[in-house]
């Protein structure tokens, strides 16, 4: 029996989070309220909080599935040079966003703004912001030429963390048929990390990554709430 309501539980769970993205597709994620939420799903709006504690969670789980998804894509991606492992985690990661390409154009807005609650890069998000960075930084482990040292992994995984977010810009700006702008600056950014690694071991081009990342990290992970 407790089976069966863990497992309704769960159908409401997701029907009142599925609901609330097709509102945010539709109306935008300013627009709409919890109890809209609740209406269109056809619940109380007591059961809707007792699921999701304000819309913002909802967004919180949204990003959660994202980070998830791409840390165990990542997992299983075979031994390629660093290019072609982030060419297609970022396909992967287009494809799976896909289908909310209108709930994220609707929370695009407060997900930039830093004092929102559910801005990428605001405390409530760091633990995700960490887990994407993370998987990024065995993206590059991983790769058939990663760096031998550490502090170059760490710093490229989060060169490559902030690239993410600025390809995930310029893919919900574009309005080209099917992405194709997307597409073709994926391809480019492919071609030219291909073009500049070599350079990527001289020492001078090495510390300046090293200099880049410490000036990047503290706006684009900060450092764990208290």
């Amino acid at each position: 029996m407790s089976q069966a309501l863990t497992l309704k539980a769960e159908h409401t769970r997701q029907r009142i989070y599925d609901t609330a993205i097709r509102l945010f597709k539709e109306r935008g994620y300013d627009n709409t309220t919890m109890r809209e939420i609740a209406t269109e799903a056809d619940c109380s709006l007591g059961l809707a909080y007792k699921y999701f504690e304000s819309k913002e969670d909802i967004v919180v789980h949204l990003y959660r599935e994202l980070a998830v998804h791409v840390a165990n894509y990542i997992g299983q991606l075979p031994p390629a040079p660093m290019s072609q492992r982030f060419f297609d985690t970022m396909q992967e990661i287009l494809r799976t966003v896909a289908p909310y390409r209108g709930a994220w154009v609707g929370i695009f807005g407060a997900a930039m703004n830093p004092t929102s609650p559910v801005s990428v890069l605001g405390d409530r998000m760091f633990d995700l912001r960490a887990q994407m960075r993370i998987a990024l930084e065995g993206l590059v482990s991983g790769a058939s030429d990663a760096p031998k040292l550490a502090e170059q992994t760490r710093a490229l995984g989060l060169l490559l963390y902030v690239a993410h977010l600025l390809l995930l810009l310029f893919w919900i700006a574009d309005r080209s048929a099917e992405n194709r702008l997307t597409q073709q600056m994926l391809e480019l950014a492919r071609d030219l990390f291909n073009m500049l690694r070599p350079a990527m071991v001289m020492p001078p081009i090495a510390k300046g990554i090293l200099r880049v990342a410490s000036i990047l990290e503290p706006v684009f992970i900060g450092e764990k709430p208290a």
